[in-house]
């Protein structure tokens, strides 16, 4: 206590403010500025080249670098302001939204002017339709914030998802087999839908809003972001079938969802659906494990580097779900990613003469 003039006590003064914390690391900055998702992207660019054979120009690399960059900024933008991103990297979008919009914009016209000029025809007819399915993700992302449709969108979302697993499941089913028994490809895929469908139509123990949202948007946008790297070398062969459905494209898809799932889950553990969803995290990596592990024996020799590095990546992740506790903040995060790295510049080395 202390005495104050008057002669009588008055409450302890209160504690001075806390100094501000110290500057981040250097290696956070990658992480807020979106640049490991950008080498991601890179590195695994390469792999899906030799998969197919297609010779890549430095355009390419531009045009999707930059479409990367300017995408997970726009997200963690919006997740910012609206308060629905609660990581230091949202927080960091929403402080520094006055200099990154315009610097976005900027990157956003050159690559457009660079696409235009230098990329070839079909190349550049099947990146707009990627972009308009990437403005459906964000309208669907926007919409489940209005409680009236969230549900109804997440069953859609949920049931499209599913569709696509099944209907490529029937089409490799219809292939001529030259082995007995039903094909690994069918039976990862069918157990894959099978899980969401469970997941969307089970009785929840949780209210309503802790249904799996998360896990519907995390391998939405895991497919777009495959979608966005397979999308060249694929329309190298104008295989529109392998890009939107193919196997090794759907696996990476499911590698890029675990990933960002698995950082949602280390930066917000407290959260309700993450909570939920962390005991069955496991799980899902071992399933992506074995049904790499699975399609491995009937895949190409040019499909089999990209399969094993799907295995790789998942087991990576598990590891480091693992050790998540003993990384400091956001380390996990740029571990992952770097991971993802790793694993596709060890892939550019094993990959076979690619096909002609």
């Amino acid at each position: 206590m202390q005495c104050n003039l008057a002669g009588g006590f008055s409450r302890p003064m209160t504690q001075p403010p806390p100094l501000p914390p110290p500057h981040p690391p250097w290696w956070q900055w990658i992480n807020w500025l979106a640049l490991d998702a950008v080498a991601v992207a890179l590195a695994w660019l390469p792999v899906f080249a030799a998969m197919t054979g297609a010779r890549l120009t430095p355009i390419n690399y531009t045009v999707l670098g930059a479409a990367v960059w300017i995408v997970y900024l726009l997200d963690r933008l919006l997740d910012g302001s609206s308060g629905q991103g609660t990581a230091a990297r949202h927080a960091f979008a929403r402080r520094r939204a006055l200099w990154l919009l315009p610097l976005m914009a900027a990157v956003a016209l050159s690559a457009l002017w660079a696409a235009l000029h230098h990329l070839r025809g079909v190349t550049l007819h099947a990146g707009v339709n990627l972009a308009g399915a990437v403005l459906l993700y964000f309208a669907i992302v926007g919409a489940t914030r209005w409680k009236p449709l969230r549900q109804l969108l997440l069953l859609l979302l949920g049931l499209a998802l599913t569709a696509l697993l099944v209907s490529t499941g029937l089409a490799l089913a219809l292939l001529p087999d030259d082995f007995s028994g039903p094909s690994p490809f069918l039976i990862w895929q069918a157990l894959a839908a099978a899980a969401l469908l469970t997941l969307l139509f089970r009785k929840p123990a949780q209210p309503a809003p802790a249904r799996p949202w998360i896990l519907l948007k995390k391998a939405f946008g895991g497919y777009l972001f495959a979608l966005g790297v397979a999308l060249a070398p694929f329309a190298h062969l104008q295989d529109w079938d392998g890009l939107l459905r193919g196997t090794p494209v759907l696996l990476f898809a499911a590698t890029c969802a675990a990933n960002s799932l698995g950082i949602r889950l280390w930066e917000d553990p407290q959260h309700p659906q993450v909570r939920s969803l962390a005991p069955l995290y496991p799980w899902l990596l071992a399933a992506l494990a074995a049904a790499a592990a699975f399609s491995l024996p009937q895949a190409d020799a040019w499909s089999r580097p990209l399969l094993g590095g799907v295995a790789a990546c998942a087991l990576g992740f598990a590891a480091l779900h693992a050790l998540r506790h003993r990384f400091p903040p956001g380390a996990a995060t740029l571990a992952a990613d770097g991971w993802m790295v790793a694993v596709a510049l060890i892939l550019q080395h094993l990959a076979p003469t690619p096909p002609h």
